[in-house]
């Protein structure tokens, strides 16, 4: 079982580090170059796209949505460790491990709170036909892509229920993908 669970987190992995994260990036990158193309329109000729500021807002927004999802998997969304290290200084592990699948349940059942309440709300949006302040794009596109991050971000949080609940069994998993994985500033 365990074999079979590695397999599919390490594919899972690979779709959010390789495809998700570069996906975000290039949503990213293409926002940075939209900006800076309105900036050049605005002094240079006078003119912008009414859609342009919208544009870009929720092109950033939207990127960043699908990169919560990465940030999860890494155990780097919102980290906060000064409690762990104080308890890991007194030598509380078994604490930490109880600690730590407390927050996975909690973040799953957020997570999949917020999945399960946006289907709905999506469609509404669709149904009817909901602009942006410019009112030239569609909202549901950006809130599409809060959904697949809340939903990513529980599916994460599956396999970290599951890392955590072997780990206070003391049978660890994902040596490849510590519980203490994090992303340094």
């Amino acid at each position: 079982m365990d074999a079979f669970v590695d397999r599919l987190y390490r594919v899972i992995r690979f779709i959010l580090d390789d495809v998700v994260a570069n996906v975000a990036a290039l949503v990213l990158f293409s926002a940075t170059a939209l900006a800076v193309l309105e900036i050049f329109r605005r002094y240079v000729f006078g003119v912008v796209f009414e859609w342009g500021q919208d544009a870009v807002t929720f092109m950033v927004i939207s990127a960043m949505f699908l990169y919560f999802a990465v940030t999860q998997a890494r155990r780097g969304h919102l980290v906060m460790s000064a409690g762990i290290d104080v308890l890991r200084a007194r030598r509380c592990d078994r604490l930490i491990l109880v600690l730590r699948l407390i927050v996975s349940i909690v973040s799953l059942s957020v997570f999949m709170g917020f999945a399960i309440w946006g289907g709905p709300t999506l469609q509404r949006t669709i149904t009817m036909g909901r602009k942006t302040q410019s009112m030239v794009l569609d909202l549901w596109p950006f809130q599409a892509c809060l959904l697949i991050g809340f939903g990513l971000m529980a599916l994460v949080t599956l396999f970290h229920l599951y890392q955590d609940l072997r780990a206070i069994m003391g049978k660890p998993v994902f040596p490849w993908a510590p519980a203490e994985e994090s992303t340094h500033v």
